[in-house]
């Protein structure tokens, strides 16, 4: 039974971890089911680990591994007392949590096993949550560690219900076994059931991609080698007419003729093919421009929303997203949050950059390489560097009243 392979008395331990990680949270050992807060625990250190990633001397991609491990193995508890005891625990019907209004996506209860489709619309919630981590006021951790069980118990019933596919139908396949019972003996008694292994389905579509390329590959080769034969056929034609001299030369013109003929009509089809490709590229362009007109609208409407709170403190710009949907602290920016930041820098003097909330002066300071980081991030102070393509600041007294003056001015 699964209750004798996973004892709700079960024990485990979360990895040993650096001090900048204790002091956020010292995880303790989870015994059988974890509770809300051990979850929500697991979860904020998670998130300052990701955080601290980038930042030289600060993260490590072993640590936060061992904690992704972890938590997998605390919510794979979690499922397992809720489901256990269900026959078919995919065909359940899976229930998300409320989520707040401010966030545009709403999720509906899912029965049976998800589709594609519902799948992303959890994961989209869940990273349109985490964007507001760090503003207190508008994100509950309980919700967003709801959420994560959420996403990993409907990957499980999909799961299960592939595995239970995949073993009907390799039992289908099988040879049938028999079975006999020598009476009094007890000999041969019992039917021989061989092991089921489910195969690696990201295995499988990587194979079946890769044999769709060399399908491809083979077919652009066929052409290309009829393409040869019939030049190899060509040429051959034009060797039998120079070595038959005495047929009249009106015939060897006429096929000259029709062969630059030919040739002229490729090239009128390769200028028509190269005249389209160019009419095509057009819309590409002004759709791009229309797509980051929309870009930079999102990002003001974000900055409103955050500069509409009240309560922000410094904190609240590690919320503020650029024209891409990326916040400083997300995985895709490659930066460290402006939190951990001002932590590092603070009580350095040439480091100070002072930013204004709701009237109030605060400090965030950040040194010089920094600031060139979040202008770039930013897409401001475009002036201030040296080229396009470097983040040396020409200016760099300007450069920080620039960055500052934004950052005033998101926050309220």
């Amino acid at each position: 039974m699964a209750v004798a392979y996973h004892p709700y008395g079960q024990i485990y331990s979360p990895p040993e971890l650096p001090p900048y990680l204790k002091d956020v949270n010292d995880l303790k050992p989870v015994v059988g089911c974890p509770t809300n807060q051990e979850l929500i625990a697991i979860h904020t250190v998670i998130r300052i680990a990701q955080q601290a990633i980038n930042i030289p001397g600060m993260g490590g991609t072993i640590i936060l591994s061992q904690l992704s491990e972890h938590l997998f193995n605390v919510q794979m508890a979690r499922y397992r007392s809720k489901y256990v005891e269900m026959v078919f625990p995919e065909a359940m019907t899976y229930t998300p949590p409320a989520l707040p209004a401010h966030l545009s996506v709403q999720l509906e209860p899912i029965s049976s096993a998800p589709s594609d489709e519902e799948i992303i619309k959890v994961q989209d919630a869940i990273r349109s949550y985490q964007q507001f981590a760090n503003a207190s006021s508008i994100f509950d951790p309980n919700i967003n560690m709801e959420l994560s069980q959420h996403l990993f118990d409907i990957q499980m019933a999909r799961y299960t219900q592939r595995a239970r596919t995949i073993r009907r139908t390799e039992h289908t396949t099988q040879p049938e076994r028999t079975c006999t019972n020598n009476v009094g003996t007890a000999a041969g008694v019992g039917i021989d059931q061989p092991t089921q292994q489910v195969p690696d389905m990201q295995a499988r579509d990587a194979i079946e991609r890769s044999n769709r390329l060399a399908e491809q590959a083979n077919q652009l080769t066929e052409r290309t080698n009829l393409l040869i034969e019939r030049s190899n056929q060509i040429a051959e034609r034009a060797n039998q007419l120079l070595e038959r001299p005495n047929e009249p030369l009106q015939q060897s013109n006429s096929l000259a003729e029709k062969f630059i003929e030919l040739f002229g009509k490729l090239n009128g089809h390769f200028e028509h093919s190269h005249r389209l490709a160019e009419l095509s590229t057009k819309p590409v362009e002004k759709l791009e421009e229309v797509l980051r007109d929309i870009s930079r609208v999102l990002a003001r409407i974000q900055h409103a929303i955050v500069r509409n709170n009240r309560n922000n403190t410094t904190k609240a710009a590690d919320c503020l997203t650029n024209e891409k949907g990326y916040t400083p602290g997300g995985a895709e920016s490659h930066l460290g949050t402006f939190d951990l930041l001002s932590i590092h820098f603070a009580g350095q003097a040439t480091c100070s950059l002072p930013v204004m909330i709701n009237g109030t002066t605060h400090n965030l300071p950040l040194d010089n390489n920094w600031v060139g980081l979040f202008l770039r991030f930013y897409g401001i102070g475009e002036n201030y560097f040296e080229s396009k393509t470097s983040n040396t600041l020409i200016d760099a007294g300007n450069a920080r009243v620039v960055l500052s003056r934004y950052i005033s001015s998101c926050l309220g």
